[in-house]
């Protein structure tokens, strides 16, 4: 508790609480699922190249036959740029001339400082950082495309390998039961891994949308079935309340464990666009089921900065750069982060959406 002016009126005092700073959601789903492994490359392009093998079945022969033979590996190459995000602020005197800090409970007696003012810049531009890296995987996961809204780079992983995106209707209407389509989806991802993708699947998960997501759990089969599946489970998903099937997300995302496959309400998940407007990263109606546990199934590369310092150095994850003018009168702050994300193997991911 402090006392403290009133700032509509001098004369008098009034009990100040707690500060209240109003935080986005940052969730990152990407991150909760362990999905992409980070790259750390010294270059602006990279090259992926792609060993292609195949195996078979051999037949008899008799014993003066010739030998069979099998046909060496093939190989191609894919070359990727890596997009350039920078974003830059500066901390001036009029941040901290006669500023009281925001959560200072002591009126006029703690005064902003440059220490306070650059933390609480770099709290906001790390965290504009990584919900673009969050909306950038969740792009790649939706659509198999690289973000760069300005058209820096255009790269579409289902074009570069040749390959259309398996895309299943689903059916929730109460009389249809939907476990033939879900397993055909499944099987989908299983036939898209057969290519020699290495690692081991530990799990299937979907990410649903909001209407997707309803639709599951309003469906008639899937009411049933939760008679027979594990109490705790049945009890939350119930309730509505959130799940702990994948750790490191709360209560935010609702999720059930059914048919062999996790399926979380990813709705809630998303970034305000420029006229204030939630955009969600799961387009409405769609749900997207993956393999978890794959390695090198996705993938984020990254380059070094624009800087003499990092040129042909192994990049970092993010930079920070602070100059101070020979006019002491600003403090420019410079950030950049260089990520390309990659899906290696496209086929492994199935588009689900509300046949209505």
């Amino acid at each position: 508790m402090a006392i403290v002016l009133d700032r509509q009126n001098p004369g008098k005092v009034v009990d100040r609480t707690d500060s209240l700073i109003v935080i986005p959601n940052t969730v990152g789903i990407t991150n909760a699922l362990g999905l992409f492994q980070d790259d750390y490359r010294s270059q602006k392009t990279i090259e992926i190249v792609r060993t292609t093998r195949s195996n078979r079945l051999l037949e008899d022969r008799n014993w003066d036959e010739r030998n069979q033979t099998r046909a060496g590996r093939e190989h191609d190459s894919l070359l990727l740029k890596i997009p350039h995000f920078p974003l830059d602020d500066a901390i001036t005197p009029n941040d901290i001339d006669g500023i009281v800090q925001a959560g200072s409970l002591a009126e006029f007696a703690e005064l902003e400082t440059v220490a306070s003012v650059r933390a609480d810049k770099m709290i906001d531009m790390r965290e504009d950082h990584a919900l673009t890296l969050e909306a950038a995987r969740m792009q790649l996961i939706t659509t198999g495309t690289a973000y760069a809204p300005r058209g820096t780079v255009v790269t579409n992983y289902y074009t570069e390998f040749g390959i259309t995106r398996e895309e299943v209707p689903v059916d929730f209407a109460a009389a249809v039961d939907p476990r033939t389509t879900i397993n055909d989806a499944k099987k989908a991802v299983r036939n898209g891994l057969r290519d020699g993708q290495a690692g081991t699947v530990r799990s299937f998960v979907a990410l649903c949308s909001d209407s997707f997501y309803m639709a599951l759990q309003q469906n008639a089969y899937v009411t049933d079935a939760f008679k027979y599946v594990d109490q705790a489970q049945a009890t939350r998903v119930l309730l509505g309340q959130g799940g702990a099937d994948v750790p490191g997300l709360d209560a935010r995302f609702e999720m059930m464990t059914l048919f062999g496959i996790t399926w979380i309400n990813a709705g809630s998940a998303g970034y305000e666009n420029a006229a204030g407007t939630f955009v969600p990263f799961i387009p409405e109606g769609d749900a997207y089921l993956l393999p978890v546990g794959v390695r090198d199934l996705f993938k984020t590369y990254y380059a070094p900065a624009n800087r003499f310092g990092s040129v042909n150095r192994r990049a970092q994850g993010s930079y920070w750069f602070e100059y101070l003018n020979e006019k002491d009168d600003i403090i420019e702050i410079m950030t950049e982060q260089n990520f390309l994300n990659a899906m290696l193997n496209p086929a492994a991911i199935v588009r689900l959406y509300l046949d209505i």
